[in-house]
C-alpha cells in the first residue's frame, strides 16, 4: 500500500552524511564510577529474602528480623543466591517443583500430579540437539518434561537469573544448586528488557509472575527465564538481570558492565558457550547496539526488535515535541493548518493523525471540553508515545519509581533526571551540582523540509521559530501541573479520566505542555524566544563514554533487527529509527552488511496473528547465519549471510511481501522506493524536518550566519527579502545549523556528503 502523507525526502534540504574511514573510540572510558545512592532493594520481593543489612546509619532500606524489628539498613542490596526446580505447563506457566534447600525428592509423577492439579498438564518440549560436556552427549529422540533448573541471585547490585533444562533423574535425585543433569544445547540466549526508568531502584525481575517473596509460579511470558519468544525450550540457556532492563535505568554504562558481570557467572558455571545471541525489544533492542559497542566480546549476534540506536539521541527530537505541540495548540491555534493533525507532521516529524484519538488524546481531550479549550481532533506520537517523557528527563522535581517509598526521605533532594542517572556520561556542573544536560536547539530551523517543499509559508516558518523557545535549565525548573502531577492513577490511562475531571474541579492547574518549564517569547514572539544551549561536556560525555552508538562497533556480528510496525497507532517505537541505525553503520562503519532489517505489518490495533512466528524466523535465520560463520570463518558478516536472513519484510498474515539488498531503497535517500519502502509509512522527527541527518545523532549543530544559509541554498527556491534574512538573524543570533559538519562535540572527525 502507498502512503500519501508519509515521509518523502526533499533533496534541497537532505543531508546524508558519510566517512572515507571507519572511527573507532576505545571504550568504556569511564571505568571505576561511584555506586548511584539511595538504592531501592527488591530482592524481598523476588524470592531471595530479605537484602543482606550492610549498615546501621539508617542508609538504604530497611531490614527487618523474625520479629519484625529493624536489623538493620541495606544500601548494596545484597542477597543469598538460591536455586529452584520448574517445570511448565501446557499453561505457559512454570510451577516451582523444588524449592532451594529442599532435598527431599520429588517425582516426575508427583510433578505431573501437582500441575494437573493446578488446572494444566507438563509441557512436552523437543529439542533438537542437547548434545555436550554439560549433557553427556544427550540427544533427544523425542518429547520431553520441560523442566528447567533455575539460579537466582545478586550481581552488580541487580538481580540476575540463568536457567537451563534439567532431565528427569535430577530434577527426582538431584540438587537444583549444582549443575549436574544440565541439558544444555551450547548456545546462550542474554534476554535483555526495556523501559524508561530513572535508576535508584534494583529493578523488577521479569518472571511474569506478581511480586511476592517466594515465586511459586511464573506468568505466561516469564522472559527471565525462558526468553521471548522461548528459546530455553530449544535448549539453550537464559541469562538475564534486572540491571539490563532499562525500565529500571538507562545507565548504559553501568547496564554494558552488569551484563559482562552476569556472562562472566554464567562461564564460570557452565562454561563458555559455543555463541550467544542478544534478544530484547526497544530498551532491550537499545541495549545490544550498546553493547556491541562497548563489550565486543559480550555478544556473537544480535536480534534488536522494534529499536533504537540509542536512547541518549532519542531526547533530541523528544525533547522538541512539547515545544513544537503547545505552538500549535496555543500560539498558532487559530491557524487551520495545525487545526488539521495530519499537518503536524509537517514540524513534528513524528506521525500525526487527524480523527485518531489515542488514550492520551482521549483523556485530554475530556479535560478540554471541560475547560472550555478547543477540543483535539486528532494525536500525535509525541502524546500517544512520549507522554511526561520531556519531563522525565528533564524536570528534578518529577521522575519516580515504584520502590522508591522504601527510601523514606533519603530521596528527598536527589535529582530525579535521565540526566542524573547517567551522570557518569554527562557529567555534573560543579557550580549548581546538577548533572550536565546535552539538549540544545540553537539554530535549529523547525520545519525547513515543509517550507522548502511548500507546505508552510515563509511566514509560518518564521512564527514557529520566533516562538518556540527551549527549556529552562535544572536550577529553574519548577514541579509540573496536571495532567502530570495531582493524580491517582496513571493520567495517561482513559480510567483515571474521573481522576482528572476532580482534579480540574478544584484548580484549573492545567499544563499539559510543561510550558511552566519553557523558556518563551514575553510579546508573542516580537521578541523571539530564546532558545537553550546545550553543555558541550555532557555532548562529549555522551559520545566518549559509549553512551550514543556511533555506528562503528569494533567487531563485527550478524545483526536482524525486526520491527512490527506500529506507526498507524502512533506508538513510540516509530519505523524510522531502523534507518538512523543504517545511517550511522554507512557514515562510520563504512557498510551495513551486517544489519538486515525486517518488518511485519500489523492490523488497525497493531497487532499480527503471526507476531511470536515473526520473532522466531528472525532467531532462526540468525543461527543459519552464525553457522556459515563457523563452517568458514575466513568469511565476512556479510558475505556469509544466507538466503534467509536478507533484508525483508512480511505481510499481516507472515506472507514474504519481499527480500533482498533493494527493499529499503529510497527508505533515508531520494533514490527510488524498493518494495518494503513503498509498502509502509516511514516517518521522521522534528530534527530531521529542520534539515537534519537520518542519523539523529547530533545533539548540537554548528551553525553559520543566516546569509551564509542563503547563499548556500539552504533554503531552496524560497525567497527571501531583506526583511525576512533580518528577522531569521533575530531568531537566530548566533546562526542557524550547518548540517553538513558534524556535531559540536562529535569525536569522529569530518563527514562529507556521498
Amino acid at each position: 500500500m502507498l502512503f500519501p502523507n508519509a515521509f518523502t525526502w526533499d533533496a534541497a534540504a537532505l543531508v546524508v552524511l558519510t566517512v572515507a574511514t571507519p572511527f573507532h573510540v576505545p571504550f568504556p572510558s569511564h571505568s571505576d564510577p561511584d555506586l548511584q545512592h539511595p538504592f531501592a532493594c527488591t530482592v524481598q520481593d523476588h524470592g531471595l529474602g530479605q537484602p543482606i543489612p550492610d549498615n546501621h546509619e539508617g542508609l538504604g532500606v530497611a531490614v527487618p528480623g523474625p520479629a519484625g524489628d529493624t536489623i538493620g539498613f541495606s544500601r548494596n542490596c545484597n542477597a543469598e543466591t538460591r536455586h529452584w526446580f520448574y517445570a511448565f505447563g501446557e499453561d505457559g506457566r512454570g510451577y516451582v517443583v523444588r524449592e532451594p534447600g529442599n532435598d527431599h525428592p520429588v517425582s516426575l509423577a508427583e510433578v505431573e500430579a501437582r500441575l494437573e492439579a493446578e488446572g494444566t498438564q507438563l509441557a512436552l518440549i523437543d529439542p533438537v540437539d542437547l548434545g555436550g560436556p554439560w549433557s553427556d552427549g544427550f540427544l533427544s529422540d523425542g518429547p520431553m518434561p520441560y523442566l528447567v533448573r533455575h539460579e537466582r541471585g545478586v550481581i552488580n547490585r541487580f538481580i540476575y537469573g540463568i536457567s537451563t533444562l534439567v532431565d528427569v533423574a535430577t530434577l527426582e535425585s538431584g540438587s537444583p544448586d549444582d549443575t549436574e543433569g544440565t541439558l544444555w544445547n551450547g548456545r546462550l540466549l542474554y534476554q535483555f528488557e526495556g523501559g524508561m526508568g530513572i535508576g535508584h531502584t534494583q529493578g523488577r525481575f521479569s518472571d511474569g509472575a506478581p511480586s511476592s517473596p517466594k515465586p511459586e509460579t511464573t506468568g505466561g511470558r516469564a522472559r527471565a527465564i525462558r526468553g521471548y519468544p522461548d528459546r530455553l525450550a530449544q535448549g539453550y540457556a537464559v541469562i538475564y538481570s534486572t540491571g539490563t532492563r532499562t525500565g529500571d535505568h538507562y545507565n548504559l554504562l553501568m547496564g554494558g558492565r552488569t551484563a559482562v558481570a552476569v556472562k562472566d557467572r554464567f562461564v564460570a558455571r557452565y562454561g563458555d558457550p559455543r555463541y550467544t545471541v542478544g534478544l530484547g525489544g526497544s530498551g532491550g533492542g537499545i541495549q545490544q547496539y550498546v553493547y556491541q559497542q562497548n563489550h565486543p566480546d559480550l555478544l556473537d549476534a544480535a536480534i534488536p526488535q522494534l529499536s533504537y540506536p540509542d536512547m541518549s539521541t532519542q531526547t533530541i527530537h523528544v525533547g522538541d515535541c512539547n515545544l513544537l505541540e503547545r505552538y500549535m495548540d496555543v500560539d498558532a491555534g487559530e491557524d487551520p493548518v495545525w487545526q488539521d493533525w495530519d499537518n503536524r507532521s509537517w514540524l513534528l516529524g513524528l506521525n500525526t493523525i487527524e480523527g485518531y484519538l489515542g488514550s492520551t488524546a482521549r483523556v485530554l481531550s475530556q479535560a478540554q471540553e471541560i475547560l472550555g479549550h478547543r477540543v483535539q481532533t486528532g494525536s500525535s506520537e509525541c502524546q500517544e508515545g512520549w507522554p511526561g517523557l520531556s519531563a522525565v528527563a528533564l524536570n528534578p522535581t518529577f521522575g519516580a519509581e515504584r520502590n522508591w517509598h522504601l527510601l523514606g526521605d533519603q530521596m528527598n533532594g536527589v535529582e530525579k533526571t535521565h540526566w542524573d542517572d547517567v551522570a557518569e556520561a554527562y557529567g555534573r556542573d560543579p557550580e549548581t551540582g546538577f548533572a550536565r544536560v546535552p539538549w540544545d536547539n540553537v539554530g535549529v530551523q523547525y520545519g525547513l523540509r515543509s517550507l522548502v517543499a511548500g507546505r508552510i509559508s515563509l511566514e509560518q516558518f518564521l512564527d514557529v521559530n520566533a516562538r518556540v523557545g527551549g527549556w529552562v535549565s535544572t536550577a529553574e525548573m519548577v514541579p509540573e501541573a496536571a495532567p502530570y502531577a495531582g493524580l491517582s492513577g496513571d493520567p495517561f490511562d482513559p480510567s483515571s479520566a474521573a481522576d482528572l475531571l476532580a482534579v480540574l474541579g478544584g484548580r484549573l492547574d492545567w499544563d499539559p505542555w510543561s510550558a511552566r518549564n519553557m523558556r518563551l517569547s514575553s510579546d508573542g514572539g516580537a521578541t523571539p524566544a530564546p532558545r537553550t544551549e546545550g553543555d558541550v561536556e555532557a555532548i562529549r560525555g555522551a559520545y566518549e563514554s559509549g553512551l550514543v552508538f556511533l555506528g562503528a562497533p569494533p567487531r563485527e556480528i550478524p545483526v536482524i533487527e525486526a520491527r512490527h510496525h506500529l506507526e498507524h497507532i502512533l506508538d513510540m517505537h516509530n519505523a524510522h529509527q531502523s534507518f538512523a541505525v543504517e545511517a550511522r553503520l554507512l557514515a562510520h562503519q563504512g557498510h551495513a552488511d551486517n544489519h538486515s532489517i525486517w518488518w511485519l505489518e500489523t492490523d488497525p490495533e497493531g497487532r499480527s496473528p503471526w507476531l511470536v512466528e515473526f520473532y522466531v524466523e528472525a532467531f532462526e535465520a540468525i543461527e543459519e547465519w552464525i553457522s556459515k560463520l563457523e563452517a568458514d570463518p575466513t568469511l565476512s558478516v556479510g558475505k556469509a549471510r544466507p538466503d534467509r536472513a536478507t533484508p525483508r519484510c512480511y505481510r499481516l498474515d507472515g506472507t514474504l511481501l519481499a527480500s533482498g539488498d533493494d527493499v529499503w531503497d529510497g527508505a533515508m535517500d531520494p533514490d527510488p522506493r524498493g518494495a518494503c519502502a513503498r509498502h509502509f509509512e516511514i516517518r521522521s522527527t522534528s530534527r530531521i524536518e529542520a534539515g537534519g541527518p537520518v542519523s539523529g545523532d547530533v545533539f548540537k549543530c554548528h551553525t553559520m550566519p543566516v546569509r551564509q544559509a542563503v547563499e548556500g541554498g539552504v533554503y531552496g527556491g524560497i525567497a527571501l527579502d531583506e526583511a525576512a534574512v533580518q528577522r531569521l538573524e533575530a531568531i537566530h543570533p548566533q546562526g542557524v545549523c550547518d548540517y553538513s559538519r558534524p556535531g559540536v562535540g562529535d569525536p569522529r572527525g569530518a563527514r562529507s556528503e556521498p
